[in-house]
Formats: C-alpha cells, structure tokens, sequence
C-alpha cells in the first residue's frame, strides 16, 4: 500500500464491516507489530499471510546483505528479507518469518517476534508526506503503549532488491 492508497483510504472514511467501526472515530486499521532486534515495526495486517517459525534457511549467494536466502514453505519458495540488515546494518538472529500476501512475490520477512495485534483507528495514524514518498521505506507511523511505531512500505522495500540486482 502506497501513500497515495493510504491517503484516500483515510480521506474516504467508509467501511461496510461494522467489526471496522470504532463508534464515531471513524475505520479501524489494523497493523501486526513485530520486533526486529530492539525496534518494533507495524505491518498492514492484509499483507501478512502467516506466520512461522523454525523452518530451515537456505542460503544463496550473490544477493544483497538484506536478503538471507529462501525458506520453503508448502513447496514454495520464499525469499527471505532481513529487515535488520536492511536499516542497520547487521544480520539478525532469527527464526520467525512473516509470509506476506503479495500475488505476484513470494517474500518472507525475518523478525525477532511478534508484539501485538493493534487496532487504531484512521485518524490516529500519521502519514508520512515527503517529496520523497516513493524512495521510503515507511509511510507513517502509530502510537503505541507511548511508543511511536513506523508502519513500513513493503512494496517499496521489495522494489529495493529490484534496483540492488
């Protein structure tokens, strides 16, 4: 989901589920917030398809350091995307993947655990508008348990690898 997605989504406030509803505050979003060494990261919950742990990694070579090789999950293939690596630097030390919802990318994102289910709604989240929005890799962030939490550009972060290779 872009910004521009995110922008009309918010400007639009509608919604035919009432689970989505929080009174008068308008749509509820829901992101999964995971850790990644010592900073936590929130994910649409509608990208992630599942979650696993301890499958065997396998390595390639010739990728870039944030890609630290596949899984195989129900016979599928999954490139794994380690967001440590990504933003810091540094490999992170893992066994929990995130299968995400893409149609046409079968990708997996290593993280240290799962945090929380966080529901919020519209309104609460604050959107990244910068003249650079297509090169971030986060489009906003969320609140919470008084911590500001950035919701991250998957599409954009996987359009990364496209440019590194």
């Amino acid at each position: 989901m872009d910004n521009n997605e995110l922008l009309t989504r918010i400007a639009a406030k509608k919604t035919d589920d009432p689970d989505e509803k929080s009174g008068d505050l308008g749509k509820l979003m829901k992101f999964l917030i995971v850790q990644v060494k010592d900073k936590n990261y929130a994910f649409f919950v509608e990208q992630i398809k599942e979650i696993v742990t301890d499958v065997p990694l396998y390595f390639v070579p010739f990728v870039p350091p944030y890609v630290r090789g596949f899984i195989n999950r129900h016979g599928e293939p999954h490139t794994v995307f380690d967001l440590n690596a990504l933003f810091e630097g540094e490999e992170l030390e893992s066994a929990t993947f995130l299968i995400s919802n893409f149609e046409n990318d079968q990708i997996a994102f290593l993280t240290s655990g799962v945090t929380e289910i966080l529901k919020i709604p519209e309104n609460e989240v604050h959107v990244i508008t910068s003249a650079e929005e297509n090169e971030g890799f986060f489009l906003g962030s969320v609140s919470s348990k008084g911590a500001e939490i950035f919701i991250l550009n998957l599409p954009n972060i996987v359009e990364r690898l496209e440019h590194d290779i």
